[in-house]
């Protein structure tokens, strides 16, 4: 069953809307401004349901939804690009310098995130398609490019599809920048819930957030996620990329990414990625993507008083689990590619499975 209802108008006179999923255990709102994702319900252990998802009460609160990104879609660019050039077939291409030089998220004040996308219902197959379009030379990239985002919730489910086309060589990266708290958004710290992540490498990073190209395995590091542990049980330790980061925001190299059949145009296959579960109420999830990486961010700047419900979210209250190709991929030729064509559209899929334990 898919309920809409409006969401707000944006300070531009836009319209928006909120639509909420359900198909039994789980119910997904997720709204037209940057086909983001607004609410998940989802029960714990003793049935009762909690919104793990950190977010506001209306759309005027997600424009442009910066700088926290609650629930977006971003792109076309996500995360960080550095020096802001993205070379293709012999032409440097010249994304906003909006971080230090660099380019973060692509434009803040108008990527995909700050658009209204239009909506498409399909009730029988519980699932929601939004789709957009951006003019080549948009956000300095090349190519006339159209994006879609299919939400489908089967039981307790969500499959995220997405889509991207061009008519010219250009450069896609997308992700979706939800926070989770599986205890519920506006219910404290993350840091006693555990985290399992399916990588045996992870990508260092300088002082300004940028990958230096070294894929450096996790074993006997902080960074070390292949058994199920608490987010916060290596926070405080003395690590050179924890300090430079003030916690995890770094990406995680998922085991057995497919670089040939990720450019095929065939249908993406997800493999396991994450697994996350809050002990004190059972409730869980997992993360299963077709990308070669995922953004691990421990919210370690989070400072906001207006969230859902009254709620506030201060450092480490919520955690985003980002699925993309790798950040700073066009200064590095050894990290898989994300550069498409007429011929070779973008194709993603993640899934969320949402359990108790």
């Amino acid at each position: 069953m898919i309920t809409p209802r409006p969401f707000g108008t944006l300070p531009t006179g836009a319209s928006t809307h909120l639509y909420s999923m359900n198909d039994g255990p789980v119910t997904v709102r997720v709204t037209d401004l940057g086909a983001t994702i607004v609410g998940i319900d989802a029960p714990g252990a003793a049935g009762t349901p909690a919104d793990v998802v950190l977010g506001y009460d209306d759309a005027p609160a997600y424009f442009p939804n910066t700088p926290y990104f609650f629930g977006a879609t971003v792109g076309p660019s996500a995360n960080r690009v550095e020096r802001a050039e993205v070379p293709i077939n012999g032409t440097v291409y010249h994304l906003p310098q909006n971080e230090n030089g660099n380019n973060l998220h692509t434009d803040h004040e108008h990527g995909l995130h700050a658009l209204v996308w239009d909506a498409t219902v399909d009730e029988a197959a519980c699932a929601i398609t939004f789709r957009c379009s951006v003019a080549d030379g948009a956000y300095g990239l090349p190519g006339a490019r159209s994006f879609t985002v299919r939400y489908t919730l089967a039981g307790a489910t969500l499959t995220v599809d997405y889509e991207a086309t061009t008519d010219a060589p250009t450069f896609f990266n997308l992700t979706n920048h939800t926070y989770f708290n599986m205890a519920g958004q506006g219910s404290g710290t993350v840091l006693n819930q555990t985290l399992q992540l399916a990588a045996t490498h992870y990508l260092p990073i300088d002082g300004a957030s940028i990958p230096t190209g070294e894929i450096r395995a996790v074993a006997g590091t902080p960074f070390a996620f292949g058994a199920a542990h608490a987010i916060g049980r290596n926070l405080a330790a003395d690590d050179e990329q924890l300090a430079l980061a003030h916690g995890y925001d770094h990406c995680f190299c998922i085991d057995g990414y497919d670089a040939a059949a990720a450019h095929s145009g065939s249908a993406p296959t997800p493999r396991f990625a994450a697994r996350a579960v809050d002990p004190a109420s059972g409730r869980g999830m997992e993360l299963w993507t077709s990308l070669p990486g995922l953004q691990l961010y421990t919210g370690n700047f989070l400072d906001e008083d207006h969230g859902k419900a009254g709620a506030t979210y201060r450092p480490q209250e919520g955690f985003a689990l980002e699925p993309q190709f790798y950040p700073a991929t066009p200064s590095h030729p050894a990290f898989p590619q994300a550069i498409y064509d007429a011929a070779h559209p973008y194709r993603a899929r993640n899934e969320y499975r949402f359990f108790t334990a």
